[in-house]
């Protein structure tokens, strides 16, 4: 290796000073410099001083003009060059003048000092990006900082109406009025200070047309940097702002979530419509039905004091105006006189002392007429005319300014809206009316506004709070009114709205205007209503006559009437709470699903759990929760779809002890998703709330006996026209056929009503007494005994036994009374049951093992299975109630006793409890009826 003394570089005076460096490669720069030619390399050759010595081939033709002259001068180097320290970045200037992108990087150093350069031209890039451009639809223009076009492309050129040529190396400003040349350039110098922000940067300009008109653009501008993070100039683009564009940007802000609010919509919107149609001042109003009064609900600029925020009356022949289609005014005062307005006319007036001289308006029709307007107005008469009306149709402003209609109504119910939560919500009422007065008059802008109490017992209105818009206009404090007095007292008296237009008239039959002097000329007063009954009245007032008009009272009643709805929610708010304070029931709020919402405290302390809401986002307790673990009858009710009334289950209660409850459930409208559970404990009942069980049970008994009982008075009393029969000479044989018959009937109602009462007699007796002696017994024959002791009606309802055993059926060791009760319990119990359609099926089977007898209802029988009553053992009401039942119904408890004292058993469908408890606190229902009992008896030898 060779070593060459180290050379330094500095920039002095824009020259490349050079000193010797260590690591020059050997050989002659001129050969270097072909043979980089020749590789395709785009190089230059530089001597210790800076100088270009010699170019490559491959590099643009406007580069081989620097031959001689500084690199630092030639691309505008701001480092100097030096090996080992990479690229530098630069700016040369093109043929046409427009600022090319260039780096420069230090390749080699020859042994005599010369250094070799890559040179990265930027202009393949920049052509690259100028082929983009002409692909877009845009009219777009590269500038330099002085703002003259160094690119256009064909889309641009025709924007211009210029030929490409003729763009290119001109000031942009002069396609442009002269007034836009300064607004250009200060456009350009923001883009090159802001170049590291939000540098986009907008100006409109205008630009004569054909017939003398001007046509108006948007130039929009964003920097356009080199790689160094110089500045090249800028990138301009023309935004047309014909009613094309202006047409859709109206429609794009009336659609935009970003702006708030349509007042700052209808601000931009009239910044689109502002180039198009200039003007001075702007409003938008509404019409009533009648296009008799207007109320202007915007006006632009903001502060204009002079349109008051209340309805005024129009002139006549507005409506006129507004149906000719020419809705443009000329001369104003020209306007007034041709029409014969009333100079004193309020709208009129505004307009006049405003100055405006001119106007164009776009009304707005819906179905059944005009609904609202949008007027531009001018200081300068002859401003307006058809074109100007065309302008507005043409920019689709109806249904924009239809939905800001709307929401301003949205806004209207929005605030209503937020009365009523404010008067449901609030803890007391004095203070809800105190936020709710002051916002009334703000929102409505009303110079004063009091509420009063009606006070009945004391005869005179209370003023509960008052707003005023000047301390002048305010009541005194403490101020009271004699109940009959003034326009309250016609308000109370009418039952409804009642406006006065003018204080001071006295030809007004209304004016009965009582209080203090002061400032305030028309008022209006409503009543308001808590649960139908008028309870306070609402006062308006204005310091101006005929302040109140129609659509006002229409306004103020929908008010009222949120008003009156959250006043009845909060009555029921509070009556609820003080029910669910005051009452003896435990009452559970619950969702449809059974998550508890809410409980109050009896439910609390008989649960054990916190009273009050469950709030949003905490975990749901569901209902059954509360449910004992095996109890599935508890669960199967708490988690029903059907009603519940009154029925017995089991909770767990403080300390996870079961808890006997009467539970009733009420489901509420099916949009609230609620239902409501009450709980009654059973252990703090009194016994007189018990008396209604048994009521139910003698209730039940009469029921069973009353249809025989009936016919056999029937029968009884035709046996007593037997003895016509026989004064009129009938045959003795006869009669005593007849007699016998109907004795036979008898006997049988009499006998089917007496078995309600024989189950009872016979359980009882069955409980005092040890059963008798067992006997041999043929099971077929004792049942055809049975059976026969029915009505003829019911014998029909019985199945056939079916084909007859030998020697009267299978032999039980039995008691025939016992089993004879047993037998006729159980049919009796199955025809009360039983469907129109089923029978009571027997079955008597035999078999080495013993004998059985199946009594059940045939396929027919349909059954509801989701209601069940299930015992609890503990609960002693229940207890009574069921030995009621039984003793009145099945005596269940006594049949097992039986079977058990002949060593049978019994099974039902459904199946009794399986438990080794006392029969008594062993089966699990009597709802819904057994289908069929079993009675297996062993087998017996001899």
């Amino acid at each position: 290796m060779f070593e060459i003394p180290q050379a330094q570089t500095d920039l002095e005076n824009g020259k490349q000073v050079r000193v010797p460096t260590s690591g020059s490669i050997p050989g002659d720069p001129a050969e270097m410099l072909q043979l980089m030619s020749r590789a395709g390399v785009p190089c230059l050759l530089l001597n210790r001083g800076g100088e270009i010595l010699g170019i490559s081939d491959t590099l643009a033709p406007s580069a081989q003009e620097f031959r001689g002259r500084s690199a630092s001068e030639a691309y505008g180097l701001g480092e100097p060059l030096t090996m080992g320290r990479g690229a530098v970045g630069g700016i040369y200037q093109a043929r046409d003048g427009a600022p090319v992108p260039a780096q420069l990087v230090p390749l080699c150093e020859m042994e005599n000092g010369e250094l070799v350069v890559l040179v990265n031209d930027g202009t393949p890039f920049r052509k690259a990006e100028s082929r983009r451009f002409e692909r877009t639809p845009y009219a777009v223009f590269r500038l330099d900082l002085e703002g003259v076009v160094r690119f256009a492309n064909r889309e641009a050129a025709r924007a211009l109406g210029q030929k490409l040529d003729e763009v290119c190396g001109e000031p942009l400003a002069r396609h442009f009025r002269k007034s836009d040349a300064p607004r250009i350039a200060d456009a350009i110098r923001c883009c090159a200070r802001n170049q590291e922000g939000d540098s986009m940067v907008a100006v409109i300009v205008a630009m004569p047309g054909l017939g003398g008109e001007e046509r108006l653009f948007q130039l929009v501008m964003t920097p356009d940097p080199a790689p160094n993070g110089e500045l090249l100039g800028v990138i301009a683009i023309i935004q047309s702002r014909a009613l094309e564009s202006a047409r859709e940007e109206i429609r794009r802000i009336a659609l935009d979530p970003t702006i708030a609010g349509w007042r700052a919509k209808l601000d931009a919107i009239l910044e689109q419509i502002r180039p198009l149609v200039p003007f001075e001042h702007a409003v938008f109003g509404i019409y009533d039905r009648q296009v008799s009064l207007f109320r202007a609900i915007a006006v632009r600029p903001e502060g204009v004091e002079l349109w008051p925020a209340r309805w005024m009356k129009l002139p006549p022949t507005i409506r006129s105006f507004l149906d000719s289609g020419q809705t443009w005014i000329e001369d104003m005062n020209r306007f007034v006189s041709d029409q014969e307005f009333d100079p004193a006319n309020e709208v009129v007036r505004r307009y006049r002392d405003m100055g405006m001289q001119a106007s164009v308006t776009l009304p707005i029709t819906r179905q059944g007429g005009y609904s609202s307007a949008l007027s531009l107005c001018s200081r300068q008469a002859a401003q307006y005319g058809q074109h100007h009306l065309e302008i507005l149709r043409a920019l689709d402003l109806e249904p924009v300014l239809m939905r800001f209609e709307k929401e301003r109504d949205d806004e209207r119910a929005a605030f209503a809206e937020s009365l009523r939560q404010t008067i449901m919500t609030a803890a007391s009422l004095r203070k809800a009316a105190e936020d709710i007065v002051p916002r009334l008059a703000q929102f409505f802008s009303w110079d004063y506004v009091a509420l009063f109490r009606v006070n009945r017992k004391e005869s005179r209105y209370e003023i509960v709070t008052q707003h005023s818009l000047a301390p002048e206009f305010a009541l005194p404090a403490g101020y009271l009114q004699p109940i009959e007095r003034g326009m309250l007292g016609q308000t109370l008296r009418q039952r409804q709205l009642l406006s006065l237009d003018d204080v001071g008239d006295p030809a007004d039959p209304r004016n009965d205007y009582t209080g203090p002097p002061r400032p305030l000329r028309s008022a209006m007063t409503v009543p308001i209503r808590l649960n139908g009954r008028i309870r306070w009245l609402l006062d308006v007032e204005s310091s101006v006559s005929h302040a109140f008009k129609g659509p006002d009272a229409d306004d103020l009643l929908e008010i009222i009437a949120s008003l009156e709805e959250g006043l009845d929610q909060h009555l029921l708010r509070q009556t609820k709470q003080s029910l669910m304070a005051e009452t003896e029931q435990a009452v559970v709020f619950v969702g449809r699903e059974g998550s508890i919402i809410e409980m109050n405290r009896v439910a609390a302390d008989m649960l054990g759990a916190e009273p009050g809401r469950c709030l949003e986002g905490e975990t749901p307790v569901s209902i059954t929760a509360f449910a004992l673990p095996d109890d599935a009858a508890a669960h199967a009710l708490l988690t029903s779809e059907t009603a519940v009334r009154r029925e017995r289950i089991e909770l767990r209660g403080v300390g996870g002890q079961p808890r006997s409850v009467l539970a009733t459930r009420t489901d509420l409208d099916p949009s609230l998703d609620m239902a409501i559970w009450f709980f009654t404990d059973i252990a703090d009942m009194k016994w007189a709330r018990d008396m209604r069980f048994l009521r139910e049970t003698v209730a039940e008994i009469a029921d069973q006996t009353r249809t025989s009982l009936a016919l056999a008075c029937s029968l009884t009393t035709q046996t007593a026209l037997l003895h016509e029969d026989a004064a009129r000479g009938e045959q003795p044989e006869a009669i005593v056929t007849r007699a016998h018959a109907l004795s036979q009937r008898i006997v049988a109602e009499i006998g089917k009503a007496d078995i309600t009462f024989e189950r009872l007699a016979s359980a009882s007796e069955a409980r005092r007494q040890a059963p008798p002696e067992h006997a041999r017994l043929a099971l077929q024959e004792l049942l055809t005994r049975v059976i026969a002791a029915f009505p003829q009606r019911d014998q029909d309802r019985i199945a056939s036994l079916g084909q007859a055993h030998a020697g009267g059926g299978p032999m039980v060791h039995a008691d025939s009374e016992a089993l004879s009760t047993a037998f006729r319990s159980i049919l009796a119990y199955l025809l009360r049951c039983r469907s129109d359609e089923a029978r009571v099926e027997i079955v008597i089977s035999d078999d080495p093992d013993g004998c059985s007898v199946r009594l059940g209802l045939s396929a027919e029988q349909h059954w509801d299975t989701e209601q069940r009553a299930y015992a609890v053992p503990d609960d002693a009401l229940l207890n009574a109630e069921r030995a009621a039942h039984d003793g009145a119904g099945l005596a269940i408890e006594q049949i097992v006793r039986t079977m058990q004292a002949h060593g049978g058993t019994l099974a039902t469908e459904p199946s009794l409890a399986e438990s080794s408890a006392a029969p008594s606190e062993a089966y699990e229902s009597v709802l819904p009826p057994w289908r069929s009992f079993t009675m297996r008896f062993p087998s017996r030898s001899g």
